[in-house]
């Protein structure tokens, strides 16, 4: 029998492990988001453009001391629901699912979607666009999570959003 514990840790190693390697042409494309059920979608800097932006002020702990900076794109939750990988409305599965967000450098990061899900924790996490007032490139976009002191989680150069986990009714 699995407790609640170990189930949250077989979720994220399974989470971790169903990220497919990167190939040359998933690189040009921008950001390639996937869902449990849905074939991958390619957002492009226009695409993202297109949705509602918020602001994400932070401070957080590097090896040359704090670093401050604001960013500036849609939230998380917007990209995901735009791109047709969650369903709002199925508040079940959203507290056991999980978001990968994979970096240039194959760098990963983990989220709960019940982090960034509004009917439960709704933590403000942005695919920024701009970093200082400034524009990121395309190959530049980065997931800002606000709060963590390290920053850890945070993931420059995003090419890959993955959200696994149960996708079926409750």
């Amino acid at each position: 029998m699995l407790t609640g514990h170990s189930f949250v840790g077989i979720a994220l190693l399974a989470a971790a492990a169903a990220v497919a390697p990167l190939h040359a042409a998933d690189l040009q494309r921008g950001i390639v988001v996937v869902g449990p059920t849905r074939a991958p979608v390619d957002l492009n800097i226009g695409d993202l453009a297109q949705m509602p932006a918020a602001r994400v002020d932070t401070a957080f702990l590097t090896e040359h001391g704090t670093h401050q900076a604001s960013f500036e794109g849609p939230l998380l939750w917007t990209v995901l629901q735009k791109a047709g990988v969650i369903d709002p409305e199925k508040h079940r599965e959203q507290v056991s699912q999980t978001i990968v967000i994979q970096g240039l450098d194959g760098y990963r990061a983990i989220l709960a979607l019940g982090e960034i899900a509004p009917e439960f924790e709704g933590k403000q996490v942005i695919v920024a666009q701009r970093m200082d007032g400034k524009p990121l490139d395309a190959d530049h976009l980065r997931v800002v999570v606000p709060l963590d002191k390290r920053g850890g989680r945070s993931v420059r150069d995003v090419v890959r959003i993955e959200v696994a986990g149960p996708s079926g009714s409750h």
